[in-house]
């Protein structure tokens, strides 16, 4: 049992390692105070939160922009192909590594935002159940935050850190606009102001949030239809690029060789 953590341990310092040397190559371009915070926060709604996760995000872009090319040259060296040519793809190459990881970050990003997205409804019914019972808030998310892990890993997170900024002695309102924030989602913002207006008005958290709750499952519906709505769009490249060649070539190939055929005799 000792051998599994011996590799774990050597994996963790490995990564520790690898991601220290990535955050060395970019601390030179983490310059403007205003620029790094923003994409600090774009980090942290991606789910990044490394202490150097700027400097890492400049490490990595600049080498994928450094690596890529220098693999598309070793390959040509190794099969003895070098052109003029080879020195516009090491020029495009670079250009894609540089630019790839901020398409990787946002589209991780999207892809976090729609899982809290979906799981917000369910999340809510818990708060809804919690409050109805008699619980603060606070230990509404107190307990919540325990029983989301297995609807939504990320709302479960979220809820954690809002839970332990809470305990440190933030205030409510800002712990839970931290929490709008963080996530980034437009329906959690709206959520986080419903909450605190609410608080501020001495009006019923449980029926905002129950009405919350219904529009945001009018919301989730209505997305899915309009998705359904585009369906026939998106799929007619498919059908003339793919399939309509095949049928194509299955209803007139017979008749293209009679025609061939009788031509020739």
């Amino acid at each position: 049992e000792s051998m599994p953590l011996i590799y774990r341990e050597e994996g963790k310092n490995f990564k520790k390692q690898f991601l220290d040397w990535i955050s060395s190559l970019g601390n030179f371009a983490v310059d403007d105070k205003k620029d790094a915070s923003l994409l600090r926060q774009s980090l942290i709604q991606a789910g990044f939160r490394h202490p150097k996760g700027t400097a890492i995000y400049f490490g990595l872009r600049f080498l994928l922009a450094l690596l890529l090319p220098v693999l598309y040259l070793l390959a040509n060296v190794m099969n003895g192909v070098m052109n003029r040519g080879n020195l516009l793809v090491c020029f495009l190459l670079a250009i894609s590594g540089f630019y790839v990881v901020p398409l990787l970050l946002r589209f991780a990003t999207s892809r976090r935002q729609d899982r809290i997205d979906k799981a917000l409804p369910d999340v809510l019914d818990l708060i809804i159940v919690c409050m109805e019972a008699g619980l603060s808030l606070q230990a509404t998310i107190n307990r919540v935050s325990d029983e989301v892990k297995s609807i939504s890993t990320d709302l479960y997170r979220e809820l954690q850190l809002t839970n332990a900024e809470l305990r440190t002695g933030i205030t409510r309102e800002l712990a839970l606009r931290n929490l709008g924030e963080r996530t980034g989602v437009q329906n959690v913002k709206a959520l986080v102001g419903l909450m605190i207006q609410s608080d501020r008005m001495g009006a019923s958290i449980v029926q905002a949030l129950r009405t919350h709750a219904a529009f945001l499952r009018v919301q989730r519906s209505q997305k899915a239809e309009e998705k359904a709505a585009k369906l026939p769009v998106k799929i007619l490249f498919p059908l003339l690029l793919f399939i309509f060649p095949a049928i194509f070539v299955v209803v007139m190939g017979p008749a293209v060789i009679q025609m061939t055929k009788s031509s020739f005799f």
